[in-house]
């Protein structure tokens, strides 16, 4: 009798602990309420009442496993159970410390989400010097409501005090506490993996190993779970048990390389051979702005006259994941999608490549890299050897000049960067890269020059400072391009001009909403995925626009047919201008085609996606987009192999 009411004594004397894992539970349901991912299917009452007859074996229960909350609250448990065995000033120590952990979590999770779409993983954080040149558009992603994961931190400490000086007066023993202690224990871990192993059951397992995407892995293992599940990845995979291939499985790929290479021709071969090459990557450049007006305002009358004058690709496609530019940089230079996550360019700068820039020097092109910014942000002053660019012209190259967001404005940087190229020797491959706009896009007051009345409201700011950026950077373009004929340059110069990935608007921006028409899923996903291509052919005088689907990807192979050079075996991607069929395939499985759309369910369940016919722009069933689908992952393996065991030095010394 006397262990029953030591025992019960013990046990109420945890309600400070419960506190604190509610808190936590009630966060990590308001970061599942952010990001649009099902926590719970039932109410509070009807998911206790279902829950106690799975317990009792009266019922199957089968909703309970539907949505986050029972491995949430497990996952809690188990990290947290220790707590239990604590008491007085240690114990308060602890939930403090674990609280504040937790929530600068959950808190980094949340806005990072706002602008990838993804979350935090283990080689995003391996490349947290990067965190220093981002702050101010991280700072921009804030929002009063994220006080909602930290404000409890501060009014909850006196409640710890309290419980803090009442226990340390008690006479609470070991044996009470670490039964309570071992019984969490036991609860976190059946919580946490009876519904894991029921989702790895229902065909979890594929995604969760396979990791197409974070958020997939995170809808089988809560919040918490992730970042477990993450750290254990991280860990065996880079050095416990680092993917090895086999001579066999190399032969493979290389055979699979072989047969998927697309050399078809197109009336343009060669059209640019021996010719100047420059690439002007924009900024967060979409096609919703191209040929539109806002206010009777046109915003981007340069690029509106090109896509009249020249070829223009208006079914072009983006492809970056989480390292957003850099993926844009690899997808050109590379033709090999970029990594689920973190970035190719920080986890893979030490590996062999095939790029574009080497082949161009096996033809006397040199080849040169224009960036106003610091040299070390994404490792480019190392992966670019790795590439065999000879020349990055940083921050530290370019003249002091007006600064507009985070760095020399563009009609500088443009400029400045078209001297350079005019004392270089030729042929040259030039790669522009524009920052003036990039996320929040806040431009100095002058040069807030559309009329964007109606457009007021603080909803709507983003919006209104991406239509002033990239008017401005319009502007910049028009002066490149003018200055290129001025110079005698532009008959002898082949030039792209693209945008490097979303602008970060989302649909539940109603400015973009309204101006974009994003209010439907389908019409959201083409317009946020669509950027504008446009190509200066030299010696071409007739303009074409091109309507066939096309991608970042395909870029290498095209430039490289219009320089009248052989194509790497190594790159997926195919020559735009031919009549090859051709995918947009995304990081998360999702895909464009020509005929069809589809959306990757957040579950990565194939079945469970949307499949779009892009003539009617109405649903179908799921099972049309299919072989499309598995087209689009086989290359996605493909690329992650080849990266994962640096193949391509593989398969050279095979080879040789």
């Amino acid at each position: 009798m006397k262990f029953i009411n030591s025992f019960f004594k013990t046990l109420v004397q945890q309600y400070d602990y419960l506190i604190f894992v509610f808190i936590i539970l009630l966060k990590i349901y308001y970061f599942s309420h952010l990001t649009n991912t099902v926590f719970i299917t039932l109410t509070p009452l009807e998911y206790l009442n279902q829950f106690a007859g799975w317990l009792l074996n009266l019922n199957e229960g089968g909703q309970i496993f539907e949505g986050l909350i029972l491995i949430s609250f497990g996952t809690i448990l188990l990290s947290t159970f220790w707590i239990i065995f604590l008491k007085g000033k240690l114990r308060l120590i602890a939930i403090l410390v674990l609280n504040i952990i937790f929530s600068f979590i959950i808190l980094a999770d949340a806005v990072y989400f706002r602008y990838f779409g993804d979350l935090i993983s283990m080689t995003v954080l391996s490349q947290l010097g990067q965190v220093g040149d981002v702050g101010e558009s991280i700072t921009a992603l804030f929002r009063w409501s994220d006080l909602l994961f930290i404000i409890d931190i501060l009014l909850i400490i006196p409640i710890f005090f309290i419980g803090y000086k009442k226990d340390s007066k008690s006479k609470n023993k070991f044996i009470p506490r670490a039964v309570i202690g071992l019984a969490v224990l036991f609860i976190g871990f059946q919580l946490t993996f009876i519904p894991f192993n029921k989702s790895m059951e229902n065909g979890g397992a594929f995604q969760f190993n396979k990791l197409i995407s974070n958020m997939r892995v995170y809808n089988f293992t809560g919040l918490l779970g992730f970042h477990g599940a993450d750290i254990y990845r991280y860990v065996n995979d880079n050095y416990l048990n680092k993917t090895t291939y086999s001579a066999e499985e190399v032969k493979d790929i290389d055979q699979w390389l072989t047969n998927e290479n697309n050399l078809l021709s197109s009336e343009y071969e060669g059209i640019a051979e021996g010719k100047n090459i420059i690439i002007l990557q924009v900024e967060a450049l979409q096609n919703f702005v191209i040929n539109q007006e806002i206010n009777g305002q046109v915003i981007t009358p340069n690029l509106n006259k090109l896509t009249q004058e020249e070829v223009y690709f208006d079914n072009f496609y983006e492809q970056t994941a989480l390292g957003r530019t850099s993926d844009a940089e690899f997808l050109l230079n590379n033709s090999l999608y970029p990594t689920a996550s973190g970035s190719a360019y920080m986890l893979y700068a030490k590996n062999e490549y095939e790029s574009l820039p080497e082949k161009l020097k096996q033809e006397q092109y040199n080849s040169t890299v224009y960036h106003a910014y610091n040299p070390s942000f994404w490792n480019r002053y190392i992966i670019y050897n790795q590439f065999e660019i000879d020349e990055f012209y940083s921050k530290e190259d370019f003249s002091e000049g007006e600064a507009i967001g985070w760095s020399l404005n563009d009609k500088d940087m443009l400029l400045e960067s078209l001297e350079d190229i005019k004392s270089r020797a030729q042929p040259s491959y030039s790669h522009l890269i524009t920052l003036t706009s990039h996320h929040p896009f806040e431009m100095p007051e002058k040069y807030e020059t559309m009329n964007l009345e109606g457009y007021t409201d603080y909803s709507m700011r983003y919006f209104r400072n991406y239509i002033n950026s990239i008017h401005y950077v319009d502007e910049a373009v028009g002066q490149f391009v003018d200055a290129l004929k001025e110079e005698g340059m532009w008959d002898n110069t082949l030039l792209l001009i693209y945008g490097d990935h979303s602008s970060g608007l989302t649909k539940d921006d109603p400015a973009f909403n309204a101006f974009a028409n994003t209010g439907e899923e389908y019409n959201y996903f083409i317009e946020d995925k669509r950027i504008p291509l446009i190509m200066h052919l030299p010696g071409n005088d007739q303009s074409e626009t091109i309507n066939k689907v096309g991608s970042q990807i395909d870029l290498a192979p095209t430039i490289a047919h219009l320089a009248g050079i052989e194509p790497s075996s190594y790159w997926l991607g195919s020559n735009l201008l031919s009549d090859a069929k051709r995918q947009a395939t995304f990081r998360d499985g999702s895909f464009i085609s020509d005929q069809h759309a589809f959306l990757a369910a957040p579950d990565g369940i194939y079945d469970n996606g949307s499949c779009f016919d892009r003539q009617t722009e109405s649903e179908v069933p799921v099972e049309e987009c299919r072989e499309e689908f598995n087209t689009g992952i086989q290359e996605l393996r493909i690329s992650d192999k080849i990266l994962d065991g640096n193949l391509i030095q593989r398969i050279k010394a095979m080879n040789n």
